[in-house]
């Protein structure tokens, strides 16, 4: 086991670190390193690789992404665990994820025969490293998560903007976030998180613009798909915690980023136990009027929310 391993990523940056320190621990920087996806290069492929010697130097570095893609039910995949269980100790095989489902029996199986390390860096921790010496407030930093969807690599890239900008001023403000950070929308579950606490709040205008931004891509049984998902959320959450979880434990019981349960527990502050039920039961309402045809409006969603 000590030549192979199993890494779960939510940001390339983690990897690729990861991926290097490694390399120079186990004493592979010289070797020759060959990459392997599942989606494109079969098992077969792979093996024989894992069997053959470089020409250039005795050691081999062999990544196999895309991992998850392994069919446990396959004759060829019984020889790779072979392999796994008494690997070459000249190569060292790196198969890497971030999609592994911690279910699946091969996710299971490759966790037993390998060194298995989740990667996952903390947003907050990785801010206060790349704006050393700045002076910023714990809400600054909180929108600046907001922006970047907790996405490592884009922190860090709005991070080096900041600096640019602030040259000697020493102090980042919210106003700087919001005036040069660029907001990424394409993980829609800050816009529902949102959502969901400007309905809790009665807040008409802000949830009306969280709703527009979320229709832009999808329909209204979308929108509601992504709600009753929020709400259930909430429930999950706020069972946990009166049962004395903790974040983190909670964040490994649902199998969710301790960020996106960290919001939910500051959201759970705001909002009661029958305001969640109250809310599942009238998004359910609105979601059967529309798939049974009771409803013919274009956006219903909308007109719920223009009613808060």
């Amino acid at each position: 086991m000590e030549y192979n391993y199993l890494f779960e990523y939510k940001n390339n940056l983690s990897y690729i670190k990861r991926k290097e320190e490694l390399i120079k621990k186990l004493g592979f920087e010289k070797a020759e390193i060959f990459e392997y996806t599942l989606e494109e290069t079969s098992l077969d492929d792979i093996l024989e690789s894992l069997d053959t010697y470089s020409f250039l130097t005795e050691k081999k570095v062999i990544i196999i992404k895309n991992i998850e893609l392994l069919d446990i039910n396959k004759e060829i995949t019984k020889h790779f665990f072979k392999y796994l269980k008494n690997p070459d100790t000249n190569k060292l095989l790196i198969m890497i994820s971030n999609n592994l489902d911690s279910r699946k029996k091969i996710t299971k199986e490759l966790k037993i025969n390998c060194n298995y390390t989740l990667l996952e860096d903390n947003p907050i921790n990785i801010i206060k490293e790349e704006l050393k010496g700045y002076d910023i407030t714990l809400k600054a930093i909180n929108l600046l998560i907001e922006y970047t969807n907790s996405n490592i690599d884009s922190i860090k890239t709005e991070c080096d903007k900041l600096r640019q900008y602030k040259d000697i001023d020493t102090e980042i403000t919210v106003e700087d976030i919001k005036s040069l950070c660029f907001k990424h929308l394409n993980d829609k579950s800050n816009l529902v998180f949102d959502l969901v606490r400007y309905i809790s709040s009665n807040n008409k205008k802000s949830a009306i613009l969280a709703y527009q931004e979320l229709s832009d891509s999808i329909d209204d049984i979308g929108v509601i798909s992504l709600l009753e998902s929020q709400l259930r959320l909430l429930k999950q959450v706020s069972l946990l915690m009166k049962k004395s979880k903790r974040k983190n434990d909670i964040a490994t019981i649902l199998d969710i980023h301790p960020y996106r349960i960290e919001k939910t527990m500051e959201l759970l502050s705001k909002v009661s136990d029958t305001e969640i039920n109250e809310l599942i039961k009238k998004i359910g309402e609105i979601d059967y009027k529309i798939k049974s045809g009771i409803y013919d409006m274009k956006k219903p969603l909308e007109i719920f929310l223009l009613n808060l």
